[in-house]
């Protein structure tokens, strides 16, 4: 029986406002229909950042502090904004053979928590026939969201959920922490320029951005890093992994937002942990990549967004980021195509 691993990440659903930048409803849902469409058994693997519970403010404001019932507020406002999409994943999951895999994201930790998971089953219908995890692998493929493999927005997986003040929180790591209590403010004031990747680009053309955002960071590296750092401030959520960030800063320098620099050495660590597979798959970094490892024979993909997102040239013509999609494809037990394709 044919079967085919579908892979897409990045959707970043959110609640409809300035901070959601999903904006392809219909496109998203087109997609659903085709693989729906697929003969035999299919696995559809939304691979992280599914939603965008990160960049959500509850009661109007950010904070770092996340509870079970915060996550379970911003679930159902996602749900109540996009209906149409939660309709085709239920009549995907309807076919008797298919399968939704959920990889956790650094923007959709929430994940981790059991009634957020309880609650997207229950909406989905055939919670059988759903699952979470870090990763997805089977013996010939490895995917994974890529968060895990960046210093910033590694999850602990042996502490996801930590205690404070009597409450049970998420145990968000030091990006999460940056964004919230700092860089949104970026998101606000630039809705457009924030979408812009390679991220380099959207600095060397709108100098007022990248003015705007090196101000931020001066204020975080001063009173989230250093200050916290000197004096401590008691918040266990906002601990700074000072190792790893000294591990980056050997490995890389202070740059953080050249992606194609860390590719090769992110494709390295997971290959290392999770050896003799035949393909490696991840989102995160908002770029397209796909090649044929020689010598090595797997294949190393990274699909692009399928948020708003542009890439735009020196003389600031934009175009909109490609959206992509990972297709596996088996025939009895062997794989016979591993595929990055557009779709449009």
């Amino acid at each position: 029986m044919l079967k085919n691993i579908f892979v897409i990440s990045d959707t970043e659903l959110g609640q409809g406002d300035i901070f959601d930048d999903f904006k392809d409803e219909e496109l998203l849902i087109k997609f659903i229909k085709k693989i729906t469409a697929e003969k035999g058994k299919n696995t559809l693997v939304l691979n992280g950042d599914t939603f965008d519970y990160m960049k959500m403010p509850y009661q109007n404001k950010f904070t770092h502090h996340i509870t079970e019932e915060i996550s379970l507020w911003k679930a159902k406002r996602i749900y109540e904004t996009y209906p149409k999409v939660f309709q085709a994943l239920k009549t995907f999951l309807n076919k008797t053979a298919n399968r939704i895999h959920f990889n956790i994201g650094n923007h959709d930790l929430d994940l981790l928590w059991p009634g957020v998971q309880k609650y997207l089953k229950q909406i989905l219908g055939n919670p059988n026939k759903i699952t979470f995890g870090l990763q997805f692998d089977n013996k010939e493929v490895h995917i994974e969201h890529g968060n895990q493999v960046d210093y910033f927005y590694k999850i602990d997986e042996d502490k996801p959920f930590i205690k404070y003040k009597g409450q049970t929180l998420l145990n968000v790591p030091i990006g999460y922490t940056a964004i919230v209590k700092y860089f949104i403010a970026l998101k606000e004031e630039f809705p457009y320029e924030e979408k812009i990747y390679p991220r380099h680009t959207a600095f060397e053309n709108f100098p007022d951005f990248k003015k705007k955002k090196q101000s931020i960071s001066r204020n975080f590296i001063f009173r989230g890093l250093i200050f916290n750092f000197i004096v401590g401030i008691g918040d266990p959520i906002a601990n700074v992994p000072y190792i790893n960030l000294f591990k980056h800063i050997l490995n890389h320098g202070l740059e953080i937002h050249d992606e194609q620099k860390f590719l090769q050495k992110r494709f390295k660590n997971m290959s290392k942990i999770y050896p003799d597979k035949q393909a490696y798959i991840m989102g995160h970094l908002h770029i397209t990549h796909h090649e044929l490892i020689s010598g090595k024979e797997h294949t190393q993909i990274v699909t692009d967004t399928w948020r708003e997102e542009f890439r735009m040239s020196k003389n600031k013509k934009s175009v909109l980021a490609p959206r992509t999609y990972a297709q596996v494809r088996y025939e009895g037990d062997k794989i016979t195509t591993i595929d990055l394709l557009n779709f449009a």
